[in-house]
């Protein structure tokens, strides 16, 4: 439907109408406030271009780079190719395959200890995966809570999305990522030291594997419900 007069927008303004008009009805019933057509108006073209700024951000989940860009919440240490793990600190790879036609995606994980040798990995499956953003979100999340899990608490989170860590070191969100953030935030106080770092999907094969494996298993059992597998071969540091 065409947006009338031009609004710069280019999806439907209808549903923002309506969700604008049950908001004021009850703004008006509960708090005694009431808008004219105007305001109501211009309150429904603003959420209508804050979602369509936000759904384009979701679709640049993977931004070209000359280099590997290394940020973190507490300085992250890596800013090479090739990942220096600390003494004592466990890595963590995460990635996510998502099917734009389906929405369904696959998530896959890795931890190791500093000398390389695996900690644990595992993957998950999800159905109505809203975007490949909040696939890799999901993924990072699920893995975290599996290292919580396993006691570990000094750890470097590995991410080939880069707007996935861009968002989480820079404390901005998204709307579809309010809660995923959230998560990851509470997930990280419960650790000594956390860092989110951007590696190169080339440098990922592992997480990237499991991820896309696991992508392939649900499509290929369609009327299968979600599952998740880990393989645990966690060993005291």
């Amino acid at each position: 439907m065409i947006n009338l007069p031009p609004t710069g927008l280019v999806t439907p303004l209808y549903p923002w109408i309506f969700w604008v008009l049950w908001t004021s009805r009850n703004q008006l019933l509960f708090e005694d406030k009431s808008f004219s057509e105007t305001e109501r108006m211009l309150k429904a073209i603003k959420a209508a271009v804050k979602w369509q700024e936000a759904t384009n951000l979701l679709t640049a989940t993977r931004l070209p780079t000359k280099k590997p860009n290394s940020v973190s919440l507490k300085d992250c240490p890596l800013m090479n190719l090739t990942p220096q793990i600390p003494a004592n600190t466990s890595a963590l790879y995460t990635d996510a395959a998502w099917n734009r036609t389906s929405l369904a995606g696959g998530m896959g994980w890795v931890s190791t200890k500093a000398g390389g040798s695996v900690l644990f990995k595992g993957t998950v499956t999800r159905r109505n995966v809203a975007s490949a953003l909040v696939a890799e979100a999901m993924a990072l999340k699920t893995a975290l809570l599996e290292a919580v899990s396993h006691g570990l608490t000094d750890i470097i989170c590995f991410s080939d999305s880069k707007c996935l860590i861009d968002l989480i070191t820079r404390k901005k969100t998204v709307v579809a990522l309010q809660g995923l953030l959230h998560d990851l935030g509470v997930l990280s106080d419960s650790c000594n030291s956390i860092s989110f770092c951007f590696i190169p999907r080339g440098r990922n094969e592992v997480a990237d594997s499991l991820a896309k494996n696991a992508l392939f298993c649900l499509s290929n059992n369609p009327s299968g419900n979600n599952f998740s597998v880990v393989n645990s071969v966690f060993k005291l540091i």
